[in-house]
């Protein structure tokens, strides 16, 4: 939990600096896995809110690269 929110708080904050524009905002793609729980997506959807972030979509697309790299995280 003190982990993604950290990451999250930290990406907002550098949004404005890097862009330039304080209006800008982040955004993030949420693609939970096969083994995702429906808890581990409200999770993530309250940081969404917690941090908030003005724009995320969920998607269901993996990219072979994604794949790769969610079934190794997942035996870990």
């Amino acid at each position: 939990r003190e982990g993604i929110r950290k990451e999250i708080l930290k990406r907002v904050a550098s949004v404005p600096q890097v862009t330039g524009n304080k209006d800008k905002g982040l955004i993030v793609i949420i693609k939970p896995t096969a083994k995702s729980s429906y808890k581990n997506l409200v999770d993530i959807l309250d940081e969404m809110a917690i941090c908030s972030v003005p724009t995320y979509a969920i998607v269901n697309d993996f990219s072979p690269e994604e794949k790769t790299l969610a079934d190794k995280l997942n035996k870990e």
